[in-house]
């Protein structure tokens, strides 16, 4: 994807940060933060011709290096693409807060 045609889409976000979207991987968060959220979909069913997500596994992960190649501190799984990104922003604020304070 260009600059140009970056800049002319509007950017997605979940509760005021950014989501970035692979294929089946969503990464969610600042990309300047030390930490990221990566949620890799790895089940979907289709119900009336849509994909929806039956299983998501997701991680906090240090944003140092290579996008979504960082060391894992924190992973879990859900049934649903929602449930995921809840309780993986959470995780996400939790760790930055915690960061921060040190």
């Amino acid at each position: 994807m260009t600059a140009e045609r970056t800049k002319k889409k509007k950017q997605l976000t979940y509760k005021g940060k950014p989501i970035y979207r692979q294929g089946n991987r969503i990464y969610y968060g600042n990309l300047e933060d030390d930490l990221i959220l990566v949620i890799d979909i790895v089940e979907t069913k289709n119900i009336y011709g849509r994909q929806i997500t039956q299983k998501a596994v997701f991680s906090i992960q240090d944003n140092t290096g290579e996008l979504g190649q960082g060391t894992v501190y924190r992973k879990g799984e859900r049934d649903n693409l929602y449930k995921a990104f809840d309780m993986g922003s959470w995780w996400l604020q939790d760790a930055l807060d915690m960061q921060s304070k040190s």
